[in-house]
């Protein structure tokens, strides 16, 4: 909702500057898979078509065309942060990546959770992390996030052909005709991207070998 971040182009040259392989590999090292697509692997079906790329050289290309050749004149931005030492290495990480492949600055700022989510709410931030878990097996469960009015959506980001594939999505007479269009949707939001994947989720725990019959 404000310069240089209402510009798709820079959004996607931030996106596109993100070794995520490096980050899961060296940073959160918990067998998490880096996340190319928004929609993790198979849910209910689905297969994502649309992916995010890990290009240094388009992600400059990118910030050139929007104006910032080598980062210059691009403005100090923030990316916030709940407490948690996790998180703070992520974003280190992704300080460090985007002052190396895009030459520009990012300031860290750390917040208590419930000041966490007040800025979300009130829009009060640059870039902000996030995490999602989904309601139920499905796709629907992460793209509907996106859409205009939902609370879960405090990017400020809203976009007609996206809302239009998501309403066709619910009104589909088959399950391929409605992944459709829920790849349709998933496409425009990793074009558009107000959002930046980085992983998925891994579930990680000690368990005795004592312990029988258990199921996870």
């Amino acid at each position: 909702t404000k310069p240089p971040l209402d510009d798709a182009r820079v959004r996607r040259a931030l996106a596109y500057s993100i070794d995520r392989e490096a980050l899961t590999r060296a940073v959160t090292k918990g067998g998490q898979e880096p996340a190319l697509s928004f929609v993790p692997p198979n849910p209910n079906g689905y297969t994502s078509k649309a992916f995010m790329e890990f290009n240094i050289e388009k992600a400059q290309q990118l910030l050139a065309e929007a104006g910032y050749p080598n980062g210059k004149g691009f403005p100090e931005i923030e990316l916030s942060y709940n407490t948690l030492e996790a998180h703070q290495k992520i974003a280190v990480a992704i300080q460090q990546m985007w002052k190396k492949n895009l030459n520009i600055n990012v300031r860290l700022q750390n917040q208590e959770w419930k000041v966490f989510l007040n800025n979300r709410k009130l829009k009060q931030y640059d870039i902000s992390r996030s995490g999602w878990i989904g309601d139920y097996v499905d796709p629907f469960t992460f793209l509907e996030l996106y859409t205009e009015g939902n609370p879960n959506n405090a990017s400020g980001w809203k976009n007609a052909a996206y809302e239009t594939a998501i309403r066709n999505s619910t009104a589909a007479k088959t399950t391929e005709e409605r992944f459709a269009y829920l790849q349709q949707a998933e496409a425009i939001l990793l074009e558009e991207a107000p959002i930046i994947p980085l992983y998925f989720y891994s579930a990680n725990y000690l368990m005795s070998s004592d312990v029988k019959g258990a199921y996870h």
